[in-house]
């Protein structure tokens, strides 16, 4: 009887531990079945309620793509952490540009305030960088990278709310448009951090640096390629000062490829103000568009 006793007690404890795991794993915590609390876009997104669904894709004031969820990118980090909806999204967007060969897309990244001084490669800031890892996951659906634009801004707040934009146009853009800029190896551009205000000397940063490394390496095995360098410029000033002021800059930057044991042939040339990518109402805008742009063709 002892031994019965004992092993009914024993019984009981289970069932009582059993019942009270239930109540706290499930009723409380709510980890168990398929409650609305638990179901995710993705197993491993734990975070999915706090990423609002707010991507919106137009072309022409017309919705193509809508209520997707933003990217999400940790803190100095240029990957974000892909979910299924990042996922949809470019999925979709990989179809539309099928469907649309004449449209063009532009991606804009952005950083956060304490990411402001951090680069990346070649890039000269982290939303450059954030662009572009979007775009490569555009060019591994099968999306040509000539066909999409960078472009970079900079966040107000550190909770980087909308780290990744898109903005469609056509291939054969309006005079009205702002210049889709690419960089990309052969169609790389760099600000004016490489030359002192209103000066045409060269000072080349590291990323310039690291870019021009590999255009000697690209150039000694391709002498059939050229370099066209194109100098541009903010509004300040009139129109053939900023014309002249791009062409020294293109020149300047020539010289130093020269030095820097470039053989192949090299031409340069200035777009002045004539071809902003950002409207010159900021300071910020103003940088992006002084600007040099290193071309490589046949």
């Amino acid at each position: 009887m002892r031994t019965i006793s004992i092993l009914l007690t024993m019984l009981l404890l289970v069932v009582w531990i059993a019942i009270a795991r239930y109540g706290y794993v499930c009723q409380i915590k709510q980890l168990c079945g398929d409650t609305p609390e638990n179901t995710h876009t993705n197993s491993s997104d734990n975070n999915a309620e706090i990423r609002p669904k707010t991507i919106s894709i137009r072309y022409n004031n017309t919705v193509i793509l809508d209520g997707y969820e933003e990217f999400e990118f940790d803190s100095k980090k240029v990957r974000p952490a892909l979910y299924e909806d990042n996922n949809r999204l470019l999925d979709d967007l990989a179809t539309y540009l099928t469907s649309n060969p004449e449209r063009q897309m532009e991606i804009i990244g952005g950083f956060r305030p304490s990411e402001r001084e951090l680069k990346s490669g070649v890039f000269e800031n982290l939303g450059l960088a954030r662009a572009n890892a979007i775009r490569q996951e555009l060019v591994r659906r099968g999306i040509s990278e000539d066909r999409i634009g960078l472009n970079y801004e900079a966040e107000g707040s550190e909770e980087l709310g909308r780290p990744i934009q898109f903005k469609l146009s056509d291939l054969e853009g309006k005079p009205e448009d702002f210049t889709r800029v690419m960089f990309t190896f052969k169609d790389m551009t760099f600000s004016d951090a490489n030359f002192a205000i209103d000066s045409d000397v060269f000072r080349p940063g590291k990323q310039f640096l690291l870019y021009a490394d590999s255009v000697i390496t690209f150039t000694k095995s391709n002498p059939n390629y050229r370099i066209h360098i194109i100098g541009h410029t903010d509004d300040d000033g009139n129109d053939l000062y900023n014309e002249t002021l791009g062409k020294k800059r293109a020149t300047s930057a020539r010289n130093f490829l020269k030095k820097m044991g470039v053989k192949n042939k090299i031409i340069t040339s200035s777009k002045g103000e004539s071809q902003p990518m950002a409207p010159n109402t900021t300071d910020a805008n103003k940088q992006k568009n002084r600007r040099v742009n290193f071309v490589l063709k046949k």
